[in-house]
Order: C-alpha cells, then structure tokens, then sequence
C-alpha cells in the first residue's frame, strides 16, 4: 500500500479523535479502537493506489480510501441501523397487533352485551309465558270450582 505524499499523517503522540489514546507517528489509524486518524489539518490520509481484498477465495477491487477496519466500521455501522430498524418495525408491529387486540376485545364486548341483552329478553318472555300460564290454569280451576258448585 502507498500513501499520497502530500497528505502528511498524524503528529506524534497526537491522541486518537474517538477514544483519546495516544497514536504513533505516522499511523494511520488507532492501534487500539481502529479509528481512522486524521491529518494535522483535520482530513484523512488519502490512498494513492486501490488494493485488491480477498474474500472467500474471490478478489474484488476495493476503492483505496478504504480500509479493513473503516469497511468493518461501515458493516457495524449498517448491521446498527438495520437493527435499530428491526426493532422499530418490531414496535410498530406490536402496537397494531396491540390495537388490534384491543379492537377485538371491544367487539367481544359489544357481542356479550348484546348476547346478555338477548338472553334477558328471553328470561323476561319466559316469565311472562309462566305468569300467562299460571293465570290460565287459576282461571281454569276457578271454573271448574265454579262449575261443580252449581251442578
């Protein structure tokens, strides 16, 4: 790998801009988080060439402002977001399986009420057959008491 001659690299015993470990001379990146370092005035080292990474047997052109760790960061960074996005559509779902549970209890309920109205209709027609029917048979016995006292 070569390095652009213009870019200087760090400055010794400048620290690292993500967890503030010392860094040395000309390193490109933070022997212990693997952050990239930048330049003294503010910019990362520019690759000059692209290099070839090898994965699972097969080589692929790799743009050469990458690195093994900035693309290890950048598949971190991707494996967060999607992640983070899991989750939202884990909550999502879980509010509208949420309401629909609460739509479906709201339904119940209106359905038992609506059987319990049904069922003390037919109690109130069901007494008001054996009141019907209690006064039929009394009238019945009064006739026929009436009946065999004037035979």
């Amino acid at each position: 790998m070569s390095y652009s001659d213009e870019t200087p690299t760090t400055v010794a015993g400048s620290g690292c801009p993500v967890c503030g470990s010392r860094a040395q001379a000309g390193s490109l990146f933070c022997a212990a988080c693997g952050a990239f370092l930048k330049t003294e005035d503010g910019r990362r080292t520019k690759k000059r060439e692209t290099r070839t990474a090898v994965a699972n047997g097969h080589s692929a052109d790799v743009p050469g402002d990458y690195s093994l760790v900035q693309l290890l960061g950048e598949v971190a960074h991707l494996q967060r977001d999607l992640l983070k996005q899991f989750r939202q559509g884990q909550a999502v779902q879980a509010r509208q399986f949420s309401r629909a549970l609460e739509a479906q209890a709201l339904q119940l309920d209106k359905a038992l009420a609506h059987a319990a109205g049904q069922v003390e209709a037919s109690e109130q027609r069901l007494l008001l057959w054996q009141r019907w029917a209690a006064g039929l048979a009394a009238a019945v016995v009064f006739v026929l008491v009436v009946s065999t006292q004037l035979l």
